[in-house]
């Protein structure tokens, strides 16, 4: 009896495997085109301050990305969420986090995980569950800056590398254990 339950659960799982949706993994920019068109119909002003995901990869790429955008306007701000290199929600008049626009000038989540690499980031291509981020920083000492942060957590610890985020130059490294 103990086999057939066991067998049950198995043939179960595996059918909840094959319904579970898969993603076009991307990278930041690969939906911006589109998230942007989105939060522009949300308010025509919106600016991108925000890009962010928990479900980064190794290569750089993630099944799911949030953009926030921010409305100077309006002062109010949506996050635009991204699945399938497509705009998959838009969650408008949201509390402001940032307000900063990050211009168009910075580097791609994956070479952002590149540098992080290089940087003694460990982690193989395949890894999943990488928290990426890129916002502006800095403002309370008058020196705005573009930073990616890159982060990774294990059993024990976790890791992160912050960046420059228009050229990936390294920073600075954290790396704290749980135990």
């Amino acid at each position: 009896m103990l086999q057939f339950w066991l067998r049950w659960i198995f043939a179960f799982s595996l059918t909840l495997t094959a319904l579970t949706p898969s993603f076009a993994a991307s990278t930041a920019k690969e939906a911006l085109k589109d998230v942007t068109a989105a939060a522009q119909k949300w308010q025509p002003d919106a600016v991108l301050t925000h890009i962010s995901t928990l479900m980064g990869r190794g290569d750089g790429k993630a099944d799911q990305w949030l953009y926030t955008f921010y409305s100077p306007k309006a002062k109010k701000s949506a996050i635009v969420t991204a699945r399938d290199k497509t705009v998959a929600n838009v969650e408008a008049d949201v509390r402001n986090t940032s307000t900063d626009p990050l211009g168009g000038d910075y580097v791609d989540s994956d070479k952002a995980v590149e540098a992080a690499t290089k940087a003694g980031l460990k982690l193989d291509k395949g890894a999943k569950g990488l928290g990426m981020g890129l916002v502006v920083g800095n403002q309370a000492v008058g020196k705005p800056q573009l930073f990616w942060s890159v982060t990774i957590m294990s059993g024990d610890g976790m890791s992160s590398v912050l960046m420059n985020g228009k050229d990936a130059a390294f920073i600075r490294r954290n790396d704290h254990k749980f135990k």
